[in-house]
Parts: C-alpha cells; structure tokens; sequence
C-alpha cells in the first residue's frame, strides 16, 4: 500500500513538473510572438534578416534591421568580451532603425556564434589578432552584400577596442567612427577607476569598500590579476555610475525578460548567451588588460566621435577626453552624456539617437560626394 503512494505520488510530482516546463515555454512562445510583432518591420523596403556567416573559419550570426535598406549602415560592435546584443538591442535600438541599418553582430564566442560552434576550435582561435580580422571581414561582407563603399561603425566598450582599430587601419571603409564607453589604455583605465572608487569610498564612509580596495593595493598591477579586477568591478558598479533614477541596462530581471522574449535566440541560444560572457572573458582577459590603442598612432582618416557617459564607472571619461586632445582627424568631437553611465544609448537614448541623426548621419551625404 505504501509503495503505490510513493508511486502515485511521484508520478503527481513529475505530472506537475511536466505542466509547469510546459506553461513555461508556452509563455516564452508568447513572449517572443509579442516582441516580433511589436519590432516587426513592415516598410516596403525594410530589411529584417538574421543568417550566421562564415568569417574566420566559423559561423557568426549577423541580424540586419531597417526601416530603408538603402539607408547607411551602422554596424554596432558590442562589448564584453562576449556580452552578444542581439538579444538586448532591442531596448534601444529601433529609433535608429528609421535613418540607418542597422546591424548587430554576435562575435566569436558570444549568444548565437558561441552555441552554434565547437568550443575547442572557439577557445583555440580567441586571440586580439583574430577578432580584429573577424571585424574587418564582417565590415567586407556588409559592404560587399549591400554594395557599399563605407559603412558606421558605433564600437561600445571591448567592442571599442576592434573599432577604433578598424578606424584607425582600415579608414576607407568608414564613413565616420562613434566610440562609447571607449578604451584607451586599460592600464589607464585601471589606475583611475581605482582611485576614483577608493576616493568615493572614503567620502562614504563605506569601511567595507575601503578594507577591500585598500586590501589589493597597489593596483593595477603588472600581471593582470582577474580576483583584483573583480574587487575593483564591484566597487565601480556601487560607489560610482549615474544618478539612481537613471534606467539600469544591466538590470538582471530586464536582461532574463530580454532573453526569454526575443524571437531571434532559442533555449539553446540562451545558454549560449550566458556561457558565452564567462567563457570570453576567461579566454581574453589577460590580452584584454594589456590594451593600449594610443600604440595605433594619432592620426586618423575619417571623423571620430566619442559619446561618453559623464558617470562611467568602468570606462571613464577622463582619459577618453585626454586621448581625444592627442588624435588628428578631419573632425574629432566628444560628446558627453551628463546623465549616463556605461550606456549612454540606453541610458539617455534619445538624446543618443538625435547625436547620431543630426552630427554623424550627415557624414554618409558628404563621404559620398567626395567618393
């Protein structure tokens, strides 16, 4: 008699488990129906497509999206390592969608392209080097598939890193380059998000912060130390940033709705998304903290923008203003974005779109007629 509780019981159990996995992914299914329809573009000649492309030896997962597919192109090349924006650009970026089209661009290990190919081969081809070529050959293939000259690129944090490379070695390809949260010199950035944490923490009272940041002094240090950088990672994130009521890109609830919402990912691109910032950073980490672009040299061929939140915690400003005073180009601006943090585009979007509509678009009308 005892033995067919437990029996009925766990078949109730699993019957239970069953109906919940299913109401789950029904909703998911509901989710994603909502965001497609919402996001939908149904302009005559509108563009919405999303193909992996074989670049560097595996398939990397490009999304195209415009209200015009004759307008410019505007390549975002996302952060991280391996923070894939396919799934999350939809919380910025369909204003843009009107004046430029718009491409996102999962990058070797990261979202679609690191669950769509072999991790050994992934981990083996990691390197600088190699996703420098990788931005280079999706710059190619844009203009190649949609007979272009030039194309934007907006580079955001690590994504900074490849674009301002791009700009400044391949500028016949560009119209203009907009950086934000832009790298210089790590090293640099290191040493002032250091300071500026421990500083605040003193101001603050805060005797956690300081025992934990005077406890890795001194920092940075010469062999880059991924305990030390997470210490100082947290303290960035809590003692500096933008005004409290500033919308959070990087809220946890908001990024899993992203997630489970967007039609481009499925279950398996979820896990991708998640295993893909650990497995990145992990593998580019040491190369990434020995970054130091002012070694490109200073003069550029093309216009340079530097969109920047006043209140970066990560990538300050600072630095970005000093490297912009060293650089030649045939129009350098930085624009700050006094309400923002590390994403000004989410942080202060309209503000964002209208600098890329009214200062850089122009730019593609004046390359034009001087191809």
């Amino acid at each position: 008699m005892i033995r067919k509780i437990f029996k009925y019981v766990g078949i109730g159990l699993a019957c239970l488990v069953a109906v919940v996995l299913s109401s789950g992914l029904l909703y998911r299914k509901y989710l994603q129906h909502k965001v497609a329809e919402e996001r939908a573009i149904r302009s005559a000649n509108g563009i919405q497509s999303l193909e992996p492309v074989r670049i560097g030896g595996i398939d990397q997962w490009i999304e195209v999206r415009g209200q015009n597919v004759n307008n410019p192109i505007l390549l975002f090349i996302h952060g991280g390592p391996g923070i894939a924006f396919i799934p999350l650009a939809g919380a910025f970026q369909n204003p843009w969608e009107q004046y430029f089209t718009v491409v996102q661009w999962d990058q070797r290990g990261a979202g679609k392209t690191y669950a769509s190919n072999d991790k050994e081969l992934l981990s083996r081809t990691m390197n600088l080097p190699q996703m420098e070529q990788d931005t280079l050959d999706v710059v190619n293939y844009l203009r190649n598939r949609f007979k272009r000259e030039r194309i934007f690129v907006v580079g955001h944090s690590w994504g900074s890193v490849l674009g301002l490379w791009l700009a400044h070695e391949h500028p016949e390809f560009i119209y203009a380059y907009v950086g934000t949260g832009q790298v210089v010199n790590m090293q640099q950035n290191e040493e002032v998000g250091y300071h500026d944490a421990l500083q605040q923490a003193r101001k603050m009272h805060n005797e956690q912060a300081v025992k934990e940041l005077e406890s890795i002094a001194p920092y940075p240090v010469p062999i880059a130390d991924f305990t030390k950088t997470s210490t100082v990672r947290k303290w960035e994130g809590q003692l500096l940033g933008p005004p409290p009521s500033t919308p959070e890109f990087t809220d946890g609830k908001r990024i899993v709705l992203s997630l489970v919402s967007t039609p481009e990912y499925s279950l398996a691109d979820d896990y991708g998304f998640i295993r893909g910032m650990s497995f990145s950073l992990n593998t580019l980490f040491t190369e990434s903290m020995k970054v130091d672009l002012d070694k490109l040299g200073s003069d550029f061929r093309e216009p340079v923008f530097f969109f920047e939140g006043r209140h970066d915690p990560f990538c300050p400003a600072s630095p970005v203003w000093e490297y912009q005073q060293t650089i030649k180009s045939p129009q350098k601006e930085i624009i700050l974005f006094e309400n923002s943090g590390h994403f000004p585009f989410f942080e202060e979007p309209q503000k964002f779109r209208d600098e890329l509509v009214q200062r850089v678009l122009p730019l593609a009308d004046y390359r034009r007629g001087g191809d």
